[in-house]
């Protein structure tokens, strides 16, 4: 099997994005796929960056416009996220780290939020010209079997939409509906009327969540149910940690640990005052780009809310073995569910998850997991259910379960073990 992925993120940039396709390319691979990849030659930031997978061929040509001019200016050096030093372990830093852009970062921001005005989806879609022309050079002499096109952004599905009739089979992996709570209303159109053609042309749509998958079932009553599939997000199971569903394990106190990013739809004001006011509990944030106001929390708590910054995938990894609990702020959109929340579950630790929507699917999830606990994200709620963390864990504790079973389903290698058989399939189909 010969798959060709076109991804806008990927390797060795650090984005959740870049981290799913990572991980499902690299078990590709072990499963024996020939596996190529289209990406847009971008520097990652510096000590941020993700290898490339073993086996994994790479394709790369000009991110086109404003990305383009700065890497071949820039090569390795970002514009970049100025943080200050950085300690190692949780809890032992108590320098708050700035995450905030320096004046090149916020002339960027602002040169990018200008051509998003003008370009769609947004700035990354100027790499269409030239991805397009190196798609097609590619198609003629790779010949995949798959190609795969990763959103987001939407610029992977304009490419395939291009070349759609030239491959054995398109996959479209959309993770989000395209046209999503997030997207601008300047785009609403636009963004449907691409959703509506992926779904229509595409071999195969995947979805991260059932919710999702049934949002574009409403939307497209007419479309063949067996042509939309969920691939979740997921966690690395070729590690094993222990599972750890004992109290936690510094007594007197509570270390939580919270990593990802802060979108406009994901809010951790409720968070930060809970543990503002309560002098028991520590929080570590690992998240880049954090706004001014959620820094003045940090500021305040004597050394108890520490932001790190962005941190290599790696060092994630390790913050997660060190904390007693992990926080997940869930999003304000019924139809998603942090990544996050998956890699959390590989980590071994409780998870506690802040639902700001009632119809979150993640609240769902964890009670089927039994790995962590719900809380409604409000400052009311959060005070209550820290206390009782902190001072009678065991009845919280209680609730957990150590059995992994359920948990292996989402594991990266089971997952692309699913999204290869779905290619095998319908190339099967297609070849009759």
């Amino acid at each position: 099997m010969r798959i060709l992925l076109v991804a806008y993120d990927y390797p060795p940039l650090n984005s959740p994005q870049a981290i799913r396709w990572y991980y499902l390319s690299r078990e590709l691979v072990h499963l024996g796929v020939e596996m190529h990849v289209l990406a847009p030659d971008i520097p990652a930031r510096d000590g941020n960056s993700l290898d490339i997978p073993s086996g994994v061929t790479m394709h790369r040509c000009d991110a086109g416009g404003l990305a383009g001019w700065l890497a071949r200016r820039q090569q390795a050096r970002p514009l970049a996220t100025v943080l200050a030093p950085q300690q190692s372990h949780i809890g032992e830093a108590t320098h708050v780290g700035s995450t905030t852009l320096n004046w090149k970062g916020r002339l960027h921001h602002w040169l990018e939020r200008c051509l998003s005005h003008w370009v769609y989806p947004d700035s990354r879609g100027q790499w269409r010209a030239p991805a397009s022309a190196a798609l097609d050079e590619l198609i003629e002499t790779i010949r995949p079997d798959v190609l795969i096109s990763s959103h987001e952004p939407a610029v992977t599905l304009q490419l395939g939409l291009q070349v759609a009739g030239r491959v054995q089979a398109w996959f479209a992996d959309l993770g989000d509906p395209v046209l999503a709570g997030y997207t601008p209303r300047r785009w609403h159109r636009r963004a449907s009327e691409l959703e509506a053609q992926v779904c229509r042309v595409a071999t195969a749509v995947s979805v991260t969540t059932a919710s999702t998958r049934e949002l574009l079932m409403a939307r497209y009553d007419t479309m063949d149910p067996s042509k939309i599939f969920t691939i979740s997000q997921g966690f690395d199971d070729t590690v094993s940690p222990t599972i750890d569903s004992a109290q936690k394990s510094h007594p007197g106190e509570l270390r939580l640990l919270y990593t990802g990013r802060f979108y406009p739809f994901r809010d951790p004001t409720a968070l930060l005052e809970a543990v503002l006011e309560l002098k028991q509990i520590w929080l570590t944030i690992a998240a880049p780009e954090v706004r001014p106001e959620y820094l003045a929390y940090a500021a305040r708590s004597g050394g108890r809310i520490v932001f790190l910054g962005e941190q290599p995938h790696a060092k994630v990894l390790k913050l997660q073995q060190e904390c007693d609990v992990l926080v997940n702020i869930g999003n304000a959109l019924s139809a998603q569910i942090p990544g996050k929340l998956y890699e959390y579950l590989g980590s071994g630790k409780p998870i506690l998850h802040c639902h700001s929507v009632e119809d979150d699917p993640a609240v769902s999830l964890l009670d089927e997991w039994r790995r962590g606990w719900s809380c409604a994200n409000d400052l009311p709620s959060l005070r209550i259910f820290l206390t009782t963390l902190v001072e009678a864990p065991e009845r919280l504790y209680a609730l957990l379960t150590d059995d992994s079973c359920t948990a292996s389903a989402y594991g990266w290698s089971n997952l692309a073990r699913c999204l290869l058989a779905r290619c095998q399939q319908v190339t099967q189909v297609e070849g009759t």
